[in-house]
């Protein structure tokens, strides 16, 4: 006869992780105004629970903001890029990816911002290991998502003119350079007026030079003739 029970406890840096991915909705909805019953209920755990894991509600909720803009949460919805699409499809899916983790993460970062105006002042003496903690995980994080965007673009890798883990490089800026519109048009209270996406994806794609580019020498201004085009 088979006995049943409750299940056994998550070891505690699993149980961590799994309260962090639990109330993540609910501190983007709520900031740090959530208390911490909304949390409880969250994670479906008692409060004291929470208080095992974490020191207080503050150290919660900045963990939990640091996992969220972590880079790598953004490797499986990369990963799920349906490779059969085009190239073009492909490369607008990545855009449109790390557009949609810069509108959270601009969100999220004013959560933080929230909490460091909400504490004491009192002196942080984990303030230093934090952020280099967070700095070694945001590298981590880019260096997976790189990977994935590579393996998104290597089924082309013959048509690339350059290897795709370059390509990919150069992909990752012009996302970053279309996230900076983002994140300045937000701090001026402004809607962000971004270039159209197809144009952004025929432009990084082909190039600024039209199908049929002049002749590079025009017989009116040969190189020889300015000194501002020598080479």
């Amino acid at each position: 006869m088979s006995r049943t029970g409750r299940a056994a406890p998550l070891p505690p840096e699993e149980r961590r992780s799994a309260i962090l991915r639990a109330v993540r909705p609910v501190v983007l909805e709520r900031g740090t105004r959530v208390t911490t019953k909304e949390l409880a209920q969250a994670a479906a755990v008692a409060e004291g629970t929470l208080f095992r894991v974490f020191p207080d509600k503050a150290a919660l909720v900045r963990e939990v903001v640091l996992a969220a803009v972590d880079p790598a949460d953004d490797v499986p919805a990369i990963e799920a890029i349906d490779r059969g699409q085009p190239l073009a499809d492909r490369v607008r899916a990545v855009i449109e990816i790390g557009l949609a983790r810069t509108s959270r993460t601009i969100r999220w970062m004013g959560i933080l911002h929230e909490l460091a105006h909400a504490s004491d002042g009192t002196r942080d003496e984990d303030a230093h290991r934090r952020m280099t903690e967070f700095t070694q995980r945001q590298e981590r994080g880019q260096r997976a998502v790189r990977a994935a965007i590579t393996d998104v673009l290597g089924a082309d890798g013959d048509r690339l003119a350059r290897p795709a883990d370059q390509v990919a490089e150069l992909l990752a800026v012009t996302v970053l350079g279309l996230s900076m519109l983002q994140i300045e048009a937000t701090r001026r209270g402004a809607e962000p007026q971004l270039p159209d996406l197809d144009v952004v994806v025929a432009h990084f794609l082909h190039g600024a030079l039209g199908a049929h580019p002049p002749h590079p020498h025009p017989p009116h201004l040969h190189p020889s003739s300015s000194s501002a085009w020598r080479p």
